[in-house]
């Protein structure tokens, strides 16, 4: 079965097992009713939209160069209301799902139940941790998709997912409980092409290719030379130098199988995450003293973007220069590949290629973490003030493993507030986060430089991030007019991302947007370097029913 197919089936089971779930509960009166016996029958509520963006991408070096792109989308949603249970249906469709992520389609499948103070829901779900807007360091369950960078809303980038949930509320103190499990692994999304597809995981997959292709000449090398020797032997011997032509000819079949696979989906090279291993579950308290919201929350299950392995790809390498210091014949030939002008590693790669040695190639793997976090939010005068901490606890405490994150703390912080005009708002928000043990990765920078390998949580602009996030929204002719304008520096990297959005609303279901985005960057070393040449217009129109 495909891992599409899975994925949808799991969803259905977990929602239709909750719908089971709740009939069996149905004759427990003692429960309680949130609602009343005596309320209207249920009703089934059908909406949804259709959209249509056009956006022109303008290089600012080349100011004539033009590259435009018509984004068409829908969504059609689908609830149902019962007295003692939801359910709630909804597809998103663009041309990016429908090619590489068909399983996102099913935007959300949600079957809801309620006994008294217990809600329990199950299905393909979204759940937001933290008192952030649209910002936040808690919200570990779900994973993003920025196959179109951040200009999607935060709840549409979110990327929904099979799970359990169980909600209690407790008839005093205003004390709120929940508990999450998840069977399955979201991990971002990424475009794979184009404007979008981020620079790390372009350079990973070319490098893993031109390995590939070098360990393929290095066996169809090794097989001619195998058949040449079998074909040129008379004597006793003969048989068994057939028996190693046949074997390495095997050999180099296989690995033109792989060489293709890989060639045609680079996802091989990620692990398979339909396993239970990599489930993910979570627990959080909510409680309300006065004015301050306040919770605690854990969640063990792994960071959403994947850490590579250099380990036996290195270990392959330091074979082949053991290889070379060992014999006379091979350390001369490396010597006069020198003298000819190649460097190092080309001196090796060809010498790999000449004798059939194989590269071992970087292998992909998704980290362990436990978050142990806090939040809060109150009123201070006319401000809403909001905020958030984490650690993250990894399988890397003391920081020595170059292949695994180490451990590390993030935060939030910020506030909004309704100015005296234009029925304006202000949101300012600031995120960050501090890797611990830093120290240690500037000293696995330097060890494993001469492989081209690096300490996953390498950073040349020093270990801190921190972002400034502005939001400012008003509203005229009775909200017909909403302009918006939001912006994001990075402080330590220095990147600016400016996004102002106009849209017009003739009437309720119609809406006309102009947006666009602009990305500077300080230099080559800023987080969004590669895609400083991505600013943008566009104009759009959606329409909801």
């Amino acid at each position: 079965m495909k891992k599409t197919n899975k994925l949808i089936f799991l969803s259905l089971a977990l929602a239709l097992s909750a719908n089971s779930f709740a009939q069996d509960f149905d004759d427990f009166g003692s429960f309680g009713d949130l609602e009343d016996e005596s309320a209207s029958s249920s009703k089934l509520e059908v909406n949804g939209s259709a959209s249509m963006e056009v956006r022109a991408y303008v290089d600012a070096d080349k100011a004539k160069d033009v590259e435009l792109k018509a984004n068409p989308s829908g969504t059609l949603s689908l609830k149902y209301d019962g007295n003692k249970s939801d359910m709630n249906l909804t597809f998103s469709i663009d041309a990016d799902k429908i090619k590489t992520h068909p399983e996102d389609i099913v935007d959300e499948l949600l079957l809801r139940g309620y006994f008294g103070n217990l809600t329990l829901e199950a299905g393909k779900m979204k759940v937001v941790w933290g008192k952030g807007d649209k910002l936040h360091v808690l919200d570990n369950f779900n994973a993003d998709d920025y196959s179109d960078f951040i200009v999607t809303d935060y709840i549409d980038r979110r990327i929904s997912t099979p799970m359990i949930r169980a909600a209690y509320s407790l008839p005093v103190a205003n004390i709120n409980m929940e508990a999450i499990y998840t069977p399955l692994l979201p991990t971002d999304h990424f475009a794979t092409e184009g404007r979008w597809a981020p620079a790390q995981l372009t350079t990973l997959t070319d490098g893993a290719t031109k390995l590939v292709s070098m360990n393929l000449l290095g066996l169809e090398s090794k097989a001619a030379a195998a058949n040449a020797e079998a074909a040129a032997t008379t004597d006793a011997t003969k048989p068994a130098k057939q028996q190693a032509a046949i074997a390495a000819d095997k050999a180099y079949l296989e690995y033109l199988t792989y060489a293709n696979e890989l060639s045609s989906n680079p996802q091989s090279l990620f692990p398979d995450l339909m396993n239970l291993k990599y489930s993910q579950y979570g627990a959080r308290v909510l409680g309300t003293v006065g004015t301050f919201d306040f919770g605690a929350s854990y969640y063990y299950g792994w960071y959403k973007q994947p850490s590579v392995n250099y380990s036996n790809y290195i270990e392959s390498i330091n074979g082949m220069k053991a290889n070379i210091a060992t014999s006379s014949t091979l350390g001369a030939a490396y010597m006069g590949l020198l003298a000819q002008g190649k460097s190092q590693s080309e001196a090796l790669q060809s010498l790999a290629v000449a004798n059939g040695w194989q590269f071992a190639l970087p292998t992909l793997d998704y980290d362990r973490k436990q978050t142990f976090g806090l939040e809060g939010a109150t009123v201070l005068w006319h401000f809403n003030v909001r905020g958030e901490f984490a650690y993250n606890l990894t399988d890397d405490v003391d920081g020595t493993d170059p292949w695994v994150h180490n451990n590390s703390i993030a935060w939030l912080g910020g506030f909004d507030i309704d100015l005296p005009f234009w029925n304006a708002n202000l949101n300012v928000q600031e995120t960050g986060t501090f890797i611990l043990h830093g120290d240690e990765c500037d000293k696995n920078h330097e060890q494993y430089a001469e492989y081209s390998a690096d300490d996953v949580d390498y950073a040349k602009n020093g270990y801190t991030n921190n972002k400034i996030v502005c939001n400012f929204t008003t509203s005229f002719l009775n909200d017909k007019l909403c302009p918006e304008i939001t912006a994001m520096y990075g402080i330590e990297n220095g990147d600016l991302v400016i996004l102002p959005t106009l849209a017009y609303k003739p009437d309720q279901n119609l809406t006309l947007t102009a947006k666009g985005m602009y990305i500077w960057c300080k230099d080559d070393d800023s987080e969004f370097a590669a895609w400083k040449k991505n600013s943008f217009v566009s104009l759009s129109a959606r329409y909801q029913f």
